[in-house]
């Protein structure tokens, strides 16, 4: 039925004019590319899509693509194939002998077999961090790199929805990228580029950088939305059914007249919507190739006969008069963009300066949901990759373990690494996945992380006692102190023993910050160092998750903790001390409390020394610094379109076969279905409800379900470190709101859930910040944790958008902090994950935290995002996928910051790095009576202090070279942001590197390591723009081994040392 209809639709060759070959007009070239897109875990886990295990789910066998791939291009030397996901290939790499593994290297370097993006996985651009994206890609790069000597020059992120300024700059000019290319952009947008031919262009995206940090970028899947092939042209033998070149001419079945007449008409379509005389064809989709050979064969007689056609002037003429003949032929994206580039003199770039978020695919259809979907595992992510950067700087100051490692793979860290990689997938931390899927990759994780935190004990057991001190400890990570859970602080007999705590700073400037001890017992506690008493006091929880959380915090000020140093502090019981010192929770009615100028007379009100902190009866808050900041807790109502009662005019489900791109009431595809071809049958847009990845609210312009605060069960805590103000909001959503001595923030530690579904209704979970500054229709928010960006409501800045969700349309990925401003005041509120947030109204801020939802949206995951605590039970035919126990509890934190005006940025700056990587606490035990007089800190970083704008935010050995590390240093603060530390900042290589040990020599490279910054300048492809940015980098400024940073700019370098270094030698 599809095939007939859509026949009537194609040119009957020979009905018109042929192509005269006119030396006048230029020939098409078309480029073909092979490729399979391998998602690293989505409907089923990386192991099994590795293995082709349980496919009743879905189809699908990396291994025998892979396997298949070789002997298919070996066949014929013209053959070309672009793979991507290195998390896949490596783990076929190492099962192969050698002899394979010498026929991949030859076809790698005769140019068969391309590798694009080159990274673990194709990375989210929403949820993503950009620490964790740039450790994914260096990861992969370096498996390239170490293997092949291959240095990608193509980004590749043809399936995420939606693109960051931060992927087009950050990780594509600056990791040697010559060009990006994607496939899914907003339909409106898309509709408008095709129309107007600018569906290839520049991409500027750093308002820092400027055209240092532009790249050429395009769309795939001849402009359709997607990644697939053409129309009628899928060949994979599992998953198309399109037919197949029959090009023996004796039989009944030849079709290639008619097969040529499509694919020619096909071109000249694509060619219509591009600029230049190269157009690129993908041909391949997911999972696809598994039988290689099947597409290979199809498309070498695609390639020979349309050749052929054309040079006997037989094909159909241009309908557009651009061209006069066409060419066919292998290729990959590398080839094609160097193609295009020759095109670049004739042709000016039209310059795209912001982001491609949020992304839609139809009127109802905004992709904002996986903002925040998987919330836990969105924060499990961000933990790993984290803690992934305290493990590496312990290894690379490690002079024992790793030193004489052959490869980055033979790091004690590389279970975390490889883990936190796989997460980084588009539908990984974006919370797209199946459920035993989102559970496979938190398991990965929580392996990872459990053997980097190991090999930390085990190295700062080493150093102590290279430091002369007392008998080595054993010292543990706790992975559960967000809810109150240490094994080691909650298990330490106090009468007989002591509990050490090491807390060590990951960042590169000294830091004072109260870190929280889980307790299990009500007792005067003191807590010392080396240099004596420091401050504290214990407090009682509110608010326990588990049978397993401590019913007492000890809060102490961990004061001076230098540069990726260790303080350590000792935590003993003091009978001296009197009980009433520990603080329990008060009711917020009983009396006015003393100590940080609390008082109860009119709400609650809380003197931070700074600044002001005011909350209402109930424990809501009001003001900060005087500024009016009122929070509320509620939901949006998830869309059902099985609901009636929720639609205005119901409407019925469209047909599945008049799916139209742009036309009002469909659906553009959202991925490819089994055969390969653009999905046909999702619902209409009027029917579209929200899911996994889109947010729908049930009403367009849906007030807030407001959830109402518990006055009952407010209560303060009140202590000179901290203040607590303990608040519920309805039966589900708890906050503990926390005022911390000489902090610049407030900080708000919540608790949600389970979200009832017992209505049948789902539910989009917000907290929301009003205040009275005159933002207007203009908000901020951060690209993966680096530049912000301005937002405008109901606007895009490259085409007048016509709304139809005022809500879910205005949602913007927030990774680290979203602030609103004017000339009076700022409001800034920082997350510790990925969340979806807006300014809805003037002086507005509001995150969803939470969602749980009844309904899948029929984008391809085929479930409901409901989280529940039991997991799910096994799917069809092994059992029905249903949902076990009760919906999930989660806990976050929110900082909020009050500023000047135009400060917004500023105040987030210090707080965005502090909360990407918190001071991490390391806990042992030890007898009372042990002598601890020489539990000595210390410091990586010797010589002198860096500028306060710059972090080193990467400290790597490298593999195989003995006192060799790479680096990363990173200017934190953008153009205009402040006054002083806007301004770029020098830093002396040789003074700066650990214990002050001589550099020997140094060189910048790439951003992800794999190959040096001046080789690349100086091969790689200059665009011509309509407009002309700005080029200037900190190089044009460097003086010998100091170098320079401007605004924003992140440098790599590779330094050899004259020493394999340990922590051994400075003592602080």
């Amino acid at each position: 039925m599809k095939f007939a209809l859509l026949s009537l639709l194609l040119p009957v060759f020979g009905s018109s004019s042929k192509a005269s070959n006119d030396n006048a007009l230029p020939t098409l070239n078309v480029h073909i590319v092979p490729h399979t897109h391998d998602d690293v875990g989505w409907l089923k886990t990386v192991d099994q899509y590795f293995y082709g295990a349980n496919n009743t789910i879905q189809h699908a066998n990396v291994q025998m693509i892979l396997s298949t791939l070789i002997p298919a291009l070996e066949y014929d030397p013209s053959r070309k194939f672009t793979y991507v996901e290195q998390a896949f290939f490596t783990r076929w790499w190492n099962e192969q002998n050698d002899k394979m593994q010498s026929r991949v290297k030859k076809l790698v370097k005769n140019g068969q077999l391309a590798f694009v993006n080159g990274g673990w996985c194709m990375h989210d651009e929403a949820a993503t961090h950009f620490m964790g994206m740039i450790d994914q890609t260096t990861l992969g790069h370096t498996f390239l790199q170490e293997t092949f000597d291959y240095q990608p020059t193509v980004g590749w992120q043809i399936d995420p929805f939606g693109h960051s300024a931060t992927q087009a700059s950050l990780l594509s000019a600056d990791a040697g990228f010559d060009a990006l290319y994607f496939g899914r952009i907003d339909y409106q947008d898309l509709n408008l580029r095709r129309e107007e031919r600018r569906v290839e262009g520049l991409w500027r995206a750093s308002a820092n950088q400027q055209e240092q940090s532009q790249v050429f970028w395009g769309l795939t899947g001849s402009y359709g939305g997607n990644y697939g092939p053409p129309s009628g042209f899928c060949f994979d033998a599992n998953m198309c059914s399109d037919q197949p070149m029959m090009d023996d001419p004796s039989l009944e079945d030849y079709n290639v007249p008619e097969q040529v007449a499509n694919f020619v008409s096909a071109s000249w379509d694509q060619a219509n919507e591009a600029r230049g005389t190269h157009i690129m064809m993908t041909m391949g989709s997911d999972f696809q190739y598994e039988n290689s050979e099947a597409w290979f064969r199809n498309l070498d007689s695609v390639i020979k006969n349309v050749n052929e056609y054309a040079k006997k002037g037989l094909i159909e003429a241009d309908p557009n008069a651009r061209f006069g003949d066409i060419k066919v032929f292998y290729s990959n994206p590398e080839q094609y963009t160097r193609a295009k580039h020759k095109d670049n003199g004739d042709l000016k770039w039209e310059v795209k300066t912001d982001d491609f978020f949020p992304y839609s695919d139809c009127e109802q259809c905004f992709w904002t949901g996986y903002f925040t979907s998987r919330a836990e595992l969105k924060k499990w992510e961000r933990v790993g990759s984290s803690f992934l950067q305290t493990a590496r700087q312990f290894e690379a100051l490690d002079s024992q373990t790793g030193a004489k490692a052959g490869s980055t793979f033979d790091s004690p860290n590389h279970k975390l690494d490889a883990a936190v990689g796989v997460v980084q997938h588009h539908d990984g931390v974006s919370g797209t996945a199946k459920q035993h899927v989102a559970f496979d990759y938190a398991k990965r994780i929580d392996v990872g992380f459990k053997a980097a935190a190991s090999y930390v004990s085990d190295v700062l057991k080493r150093v102590m006692a290279s430091n002369g001190n007392v008998a080595p400890l054993e010292f543990s990570v706790c992975q559960d102190l967000n809810v109150s859970t240490c094994g080691v602080s909650q298990s330490v007999d106090f009468s007989q023993d002591e509990l050490v705590v090491g807390v060590y700073n990951s960042l590169s400037h000294t830091r004072s910050e109260v870190v929280k001890v889980p307790l299990q017992e009500q007792a005067a506690y003191v807590v010392s160092t080396k240099d004596g008493e420091v401050e504290s006091t214990l407090v009682a929880n509110t608010d326990l998750m588990s049978d397993d959380a401590a019913p007492y915090t000890l809060f102490f000020n961990a004061e001076g903790v230098h540069a990726m140093g260790t303080k350590f502090f000792k935590i003993a019981k003091c009978e001296q001390k009197i009980l009433e010192d520990v603080a329990a929770p008060k009711a917020a009615t009983s009396r006015k409390l003393r100590g940080m100028g609390l008082s109860l007379s009119s709400g609650i009100k809380v003197d931070a020394g700074d600044y002001e902190v005011e909350f209402d009866d109930s424990g809501v808050l009001k003001s900060i610094a005087g500024l009016p900041v009122a929070q509320s807790w509620g939901y949006y109502t998830s869309f059902d379109a099985d609901r009636s009662d929720v639609l205005a005019s119901p409407q019925e489900v469209g047909d599945y076969l008049a799916w139209t791109p742009g036309v009002p009431g469909t659906c553009l595809p959202g991925y490819l279905d089994m055969e390969g071809d653009e999905s046909r049958w999702l619902r209409d847009s009027e029917g579209q409800n929200s899911g996994a990845y889109i947010f729908r609210p049930t009403l367009k312009n849906e007030p807030l379900s407001v959830l109402k605060p518990n006055a009952k069960v407010t209560s303060v805590t009140q202590t000179d470190l901290v203040t607590e103000v303990h608040a519920e909001f309805g039966d589900w959503v708890k906050q503990t709101t926390r005022i911390v001595k000489d902090a610049d923030y407030v900080e708000i530690e919540w608790t949600v859930g389970p979200v009832p579904t017992d209505d049948g209704i789902g539910k989009e979970v917000i907290t929301r910040f009003d205040s009275d500054i005159q933002s207007g229709e203009t908000f901020f928010t951060d690209s993966n944790g680096r530049e912000f960006l301005e937002r405008q409501l109901n606007y895009r800045p490259t085409w007048d958008m016509e709304v139809f969700q005022p809500i879910a349309g205005n949602y913007y990925p927030v990774n680290a902090a979203i602030y609103v401003e004017d000339d009076e005041h700022s409001l800034t509120v920082l997350n510790d994950r990925t969340q979806g947030g807006a300014s809805l109204k003037p002086g507005q801020v509001e995150l969803m935290v939470q969602r749980r939802l009844v309904n899948d949206d029929s984008r391809g995951v085929g479930e409901p995002l409901d989280e529940t605590t039991g997991g799910v039970t096994p799917y069809p035919p092994y059992g029905e996928a249903e949902r076990v126990g009760d919906g999930v509890i989660i806990k976050g934190t929110h900082r909020i910051v009050v500023g000047k005006g135009r400060q917004g940025a500023r105040k987030a700056r210090k707080n965005m790095e502090q909360m990407f990587s918190p001071l991490v606490p390391l806990f042992a035990s030890k007898a009372a009576s042990d002598d601890d007089e020489s539990i000595h800190g210390f410091s990586a970083l010797g010589g002198e202090e860096l500028p306060e704008q710059i972090s080193l935010i990467t400290l790597t050995k490298v593999a195989a070279e003995p006192g060799t590390f790479m680096i990363r240093l990173a200017h934190q603060y953008g153009k205009g942001e402040d006054e002083k530390l806007s301004e770029p900042a020098s830093v002396d290589l040789a003074k700066m590197m650990p214990f002050g040990i001589n550099v020997k020599k140094f060189a910048e490279t790439t951003l992800t390591g794999n190959q040096l910054r001046s080789d690349w300048d100086a091969k790689k492809l200059q665009w011509n723009g309509i407009e002309q940015g700005v080029t200037q980098t900190g190089r044009d400024f460097d003086d010998g081994t100091k170098i320079t940073l401007m605004p924003m700019e992140i440098r790599t370098f590779k330094i050899v040392t004259d020493s394999t270094v340990g922590w051994t030698v400075e003592k602080k």
